[in-house]
């Protein structure tokens, strides 16, 4: 089991955990400092009901004794009175028993504190609504009937955040408009398939290299994949609405750096020149009422030398052959 046998880090963990706390419905969850430094006995701050929790993780990478885990939850939780917290929201991929459990709440307050130990951490996973991050973390395929799950559930869930008031009034949210790191990975899976290790985050260190074997760009390494990818996600997700209101210009120049944004940090091993067509297509369609032809790509003197461009921070050249490249929707 991945998570029992935990191999990712701390970061991967607590981004793991604080996306467990979104798909439970909490809000404004805002991990402190996965990457290193102080975080003021909190790796987590979410919301929900108006009220304040911090979140810990625990995910040690062998297996550890009851002993263990409670002195790691109570150093954790004196997070709570330092921070002003309602309650404490303690996650560990260890085997609990309902009765170590209730040990560990009765050293805190029962009725306001939660364990995510290891049986429930796979229940969410296992859930539709987990399948992304089981995904994005974890590296698992989602199965098509899975995929089509997932989806729906997206969808209902923008309809009751629309009913509770917690989204604007557009009863017509598209998937691209909420696009993250787990749409993307399966978008990619479903282009090239599981069996060439579609939808997997690059583990190795890569090179762009011209025709005589010089390197002419180097993207992230992967430890600074997902990060970086995140960052792009959730611009985009705010430039979509922003640009919902501007006028067909800006939306191409919008596109043009969506596009740019995948293809720059080039999360898998191949595919990602048509995984960033394909979303730059959708949300064509959305933004434009119009699609990208796969000549986007295919014609590779222009594009490769659009994409140096803006590498440069140029983005002309790219907008003009996304507008090029222009067809209406079938």
């Amino acid at each position: 089991m991945r998570v029992r046998d935990w191999r990712l880090g701390q970061v991967t963990a607590e981004r793991l955990c604080a996306g467990i706390l979104r798909i439970s419905g909490y809000v404004d969850v805002d991990p402190q400092a996965p990457l290193g430094g102080p975080d003021g006995k909190k790796d987590i701050v979410a919301w929900r009901a108006g009220k304040k929790y911090i979140a810990a993780c625990y995910f040690p990478t062998t297996p550890v004794t009851f002993t263990d885990i409670t002195r790691k939850y109570r150093s954790d939780y004196a997070g709570v009175a330092a921070n002003g917290a309602d309650g404490f929201r303690f996650f560990v991929n260890q085997m609990l028993t309902v009765g170590q459990r209730a040990k560990l709440l009765a050293l805190g307050n029962h009725t306001a504190d939660e364990i995510f130990h290891l049986e429930r951490i796979r229940g969410e996973l296992d859930g539709p609504r987990g399948y992304g991050l089981r995904l994005e973390y974890l590296q698992i395929p989602m199965t098509p009937e899975e995929q089509v799950s997932y989806l729906n559930t997206l969808e209902q869930d923008t309809v009751q955040r629309l009913i509770k008031n917690e989204a604007e009034p557009d009863w017509n949210v598209p998937a691209i408009a909420r696009l993250d790191v787990s749409l993307l990975q399966m978008l990619h899976e479903i282009m090239l398939g599981p069996i060439s290790h579609g939808g997997l985050i690059r583990a190795i260190m890569v090179h762009v290299a011209d025709g005589k074997g010089g390197v002419v760009y180097t993207p992230p390494p992967p430890d600074l994949i997902r990060g970086q990818l995140q960052d792009h996600c959730a611009w985009w997700r705010g430039a979509y609405a922003d640009t919902l209101t501007a006028g067909h210009e800006e939306r191409l120049q919008v596109l043009a750096r969506l596009h740019y944004g995948i293809v720059s940090v080039m999360p898998f091993t191949d595919g990602n020149g048509r995984l960033a067509r394909l979303v730059t297509h959708l949300a064509a369609r959305e933004l434009l009422g119009r699609g990208v032809a796969v000549d986007l790509t295919t014609d590779r003197a222009a594009y490769y030398q659009a994409l140096n461009d803006a590498d440069g921070g140029n983005l002309v050249e790219l907008t003009e052959l996304i507008r090029a490249s222009l067809i209406s929707p079938r």
